[in-house]
């Protein structure tokens, strides 16, 4: 997986002054935190029992995109001193919730996600610092992974014959399905490119207001609201000099 072209420039971090890529390219090109799935996958019986983590640190959520099974395990950490949270966003009531993930916070900060929508993660934000964003994809099979830094993938025992892969990457709001033909006791070789051209033409996965889109908007300079967002009334302030706004 590769984004070929200069990335988009990072957010600031308001905070300490640092920054946060919104697509984390190697040197290469090689594009990390990209969901690759099966578009026919057969759901799987039973989630798994490993845990998956989200951390805060240095303003940040790490990792930028997560991918789990349906009732998985994700366990909420914070690596700075200052206040924080988890506000997840999803049409589903049973990934919508907030966890104060503070420092002397008490209890296992802990959540099974349930089914997602096809296609769309769900989002989290911080509350208290806006630039924060993250997205989590929830799948009810095991055909499915998450680009390493250097753009590659590997999705074990895919059954042989024809398939569509998809593949997305929220933060820039990427999309490609490929068709794809596995052969059997053979490795299939996917390369996927993509270019500024192809930034942001997927839709976000709730509201084109929320912190994640605050944060592409101050990203990208942009000082006025996108076709697609006319429905949403909602103000964000990002600087004096950035607003998005609706009638």
């Amino acid at each position: 997986m590769t984004f070929d072209g200069p990335p988009p420039p990072p957010v600031i971090v308001i905070q300490d002054g640092g920054s946060q890529p919104v697509l984390y390219v190697d040197r290469t090109g090689g594009l990390r935190f990209a969901v690759v799935f099966l578009a026919d996958a057969h759901a799987a019986a039973g989630p798994p029992t490993d845990e998956e983590a989200m951390n805060q640190r240095n303003f940040i959520f790490e990792p930028q995109v997560l991918a789990v099974r349906v009732g998985q395990t994700v366990r909420f950490t914070s690596e700075d001193s200052a206040n924080h949270n988890v506000r997840a966003r999803d049409v589903s009531a049973a990934n919508t919730f907030s966890v104060n993930t503070a420092t002397g916070t008490v209890g296992p900060l802990i959540h099974r996600f349930g089914a997602a929508a096809t296609n769309r993660p769900v989002e989290l934000s911080c509350d208290i610092h806006p630039w924060m964003a993250a997205w989590v994809y929830v799948f009810d099979h095991d055909e499915f992974a998450v680009t390493k830094s250097d753009g590659s993938f590997r999705i074990e025992r895919v059954p042989a014959g024809r398939h569509v892969l998809n593949v997305r990457q929220p933060s820039g709001g990427l999309a490609r399905d490929v068709t794809v033909d596995v052969r059997a006791g053979r490795t299939t070789v996917v390369a996927v490119r993509f270019s500024p051209a192809d930034l942001w033409q997927a839709l976000p996965s709730i509201s084109p207001m929320t912190p994640a889109v605050a944060s592409r908007a101050m990203a990208t300079g942009k000082r006025s609201i996108p076709c697609w967002a006319r429905s949403h009334p909602t103000a964000v302030l990002l600087k004096p000099e950035v607003q998005w706004w609706e009638n």
